[in-house]
């Protein structure tokens, strides 16, 4: 039988309220080897550029406001304007919640005391790798203050990217920032190759970290590296059936430094350059549905591994050329077989199951046998 995916209709994405994201920095004091964005430099959002998008969004829109994220670079490059923008929103609608993601390098004693005071409307997240030997590769720096977002956002989680020249920390990483009572995300960089050694490797971390999630359940794997929806796994998307391309998700506002209403802040400059952001925005016109090559449209992950379709542009010049495919399909794939493992580790001995449980055990085997084409 075949089953479709699910979408948002038209009424439940309305329902939605509105996020607001702003780019306020082009510039970033770090050199991550991962980043995608190629073409920072010294640009910074103005005051008047930030007042005329709020006072546009926030007092000319009827659609409420949920929250307003302000992205880079790296955004405390432009800490000025952060409090600024948020001594307005605040003015103007108090309940809205600020966030900012930092690579929390820049931070001084202004800078702490000030988002310590407003900790409770302002949520300040922190990008961090792991361990100093796994920063230090990836990102160039060693640590940052981690007992600071600890002390004052506590189940706000610590984002973490896995590169294929640290891959090797993944298991001591994650354990170094439990041990500190931190929450963790992470997943698997984009758009950088994850070859036959270090998807080797990344199998060896996942096995160790699912004979430690396994040891004690009460620690949830890491998401959205571990998927366990795998009631979704063998889900084929009907040829006639179509998906919305994300870009048209109108509950999420984004705008370039400059001021400019993009798609998302993949479509910026910091991300595609000049010139390809000129072509982006005109070739996108006429894309109205995600496009799904037929090779993901029949992978039985096709849920859990992320198309987007901006990134693939980024590369390639084509909406429709995933570049998973091209760098991390094999990587995508020994991820999805660690989630079945913990699925199968942890449903198997269970007295009895829901039917959603038995559902995900059932496919959480039957992708383990396909990746050991075990009949």
């Amino acid at each position: 039988m075949i089953k479709i995916i699910p979408r948002l209709s038209i009424l439940e994405m309305t329902a939605v309220k509105k996020s607001l994201l702003l780019l306020i920095s082009h510039s970033c004091n770090l050199n991550c080897k991962y980043c995608y964005e190629w073409h920072k430099d010294s640009r910074l959002m103005s005051w008047d550029q930030a007042r005329h998008i709020l006072e546009s969004e926030f007092l000319s829109c009827t659609e409420e406001i949920d929250s307003v994220d302000l992205l880079g670079g790296e955004p405390l490059m432009n800490f000025p304007l952060i409090k600024k923008i948020s001594d307005w929103v605040w003015d103007n609608s108090p309940s809205t919640k600020i966030f900012a993601r930092t690579n929390g390098t820049l931070l001084n004693e202004e800078m702490k005391q000030w988002f310590t005071d407003n900790r409770d409307r302002f949520i300040l997240g922190l990008s961090l790798d792991g361990t100093p030997e796994m920063n230090k590769i990836n990102r160039g720096f060693m640590s940052a203050d981690l007992k600071f977002f600890l002390a004052n956002w506590p189940g706000n989680p610590i984002k973490m990217t896995l590169f294929p020249s640290s891959i090797q920390y993944l298991h001591e990483s994650l354990i170094h920032l439990y041990s500190q009572g931190a929450e963790v995300i992470a997943g698997l960089a984009q758009g950088v190759l994850w070859d036959d050694t270090s998807c080797k490797i990344l199998g060896s971390e996942l096995d160790k970290l699912n004979d430690y999630y396994l040891s004690d359940t009460n620690i949830p794997p890491v998401e959205p590296l571990y998927d366990l929806n795998f009631e979704k796994a063998f889900w084929v998307m009907p040829l006639d059936i179509k998906e919305n391309a994300c870009w048209n998700n109108a509950n999420i506002h984004s705008y370039d430094c400059d001021g400019e209403r993009l798609p998302c802040h993949m479509f910026s400059t910091i991300v595609q350059g000049s010139d390809k952001r000129s072509r982006i925005l005109r070739d996108m016109i006429s894309i109205n549905e995600e496009i799904v090559c037929d090779e993901c449209r029949v992978c039985p992950i096709r849920w859990s591994c992320k198309n987007c379709m901006a990134m693939n542009y980024q590369h390639t010049g084509d909406f429709g050329k995933n570049i998973n495919l091209r760098f991390s399909c094999e990587a995508q794939k020994i991820v999805a077989e660690a989630s079945a493992v913990y699925l199968i580790g942890l449903l198997s001995d269970k007295a009895s199951l829901s039917e959603l449980e038995t559902e995900k055990l059932g496919n959480a085997i039957k992708y383990y046998r396909l990746r050991h084409s075990v009949s």
